[in-house]
């Protein structure tokens, strides 16, 4: 091999290493702005709006996917970004937990978001905690095994979407 070859492989090496960096194991991110397959095993991921104050849950969807993943995705109204959230995955526990701060309106049924969570391979109970404060919302997910998530949000319409693979 050529010594060009090989410093090429190593800088090649060196900008993947750096590219996937951002996401070291028990960290605290940002939240993507769409699906890139980084996923996390630990760790906190955050995003959204933090002027945004008000916000309306229209449904929270969850579903297989083929690619071998389960998908949970939260329908916001009423706002073109999400509002300031936060989704921490701790394998300690084998739970996600999701919070969402801002005065929260719910109109969806968490009856049939708690049905399909248990047709998914990764979500073994799914829980969600009563508006108890009046700044946020929270729900959890106890999962199978330890999973690893990934985090992104989407606008227009605004949803916020995390993917759990085992």
């Amino acid at each position: 091999m050529s010594i060009r070859f090989l410093i090429l492989l190593l800088a090649l090496f060196l900008v993947t290493r750096a590219a996937h960096a951002q996401f070291d194991e028990g960290a605290f991110r940002q939240a993507l702005k769409l699906k890139k397959n980084l996923y996390l095993s630990e760790g906190s991921v955050s995003g959204g709006d933090r002027a945004q104050s008000d916000f309306k849950v229209v449904s929270v969807r969850i579903a297989a996917n083929p690619a071998g993943y389960d998908r949970v995705v939260m329908d916001l109204a009423d706002s073109k970004r999400p509002p300031f959230f936060m989704v921490q995955n701790d394998p300690a526990s084998n739970r996600v937990l999701v919070t969402l701060y801002g005065k929260a309106k719910l109109d969806f049924s968490s009856q049939t978001a708690i049905q399909s969570a248990r047709k998914t391979k990764t979500i073994k109970k799914m829980e969600f905690i009563p508006l108890v404060e009046a700044d946020r919302w929270m729900f959890s997910m106890e999962c199978q095994t330890g999973v690893k998530s990934e985090v992104f949000e989407l606008t227009d319409p605004s949803r916020i979407i995390i993917d759990l693979k085992p």
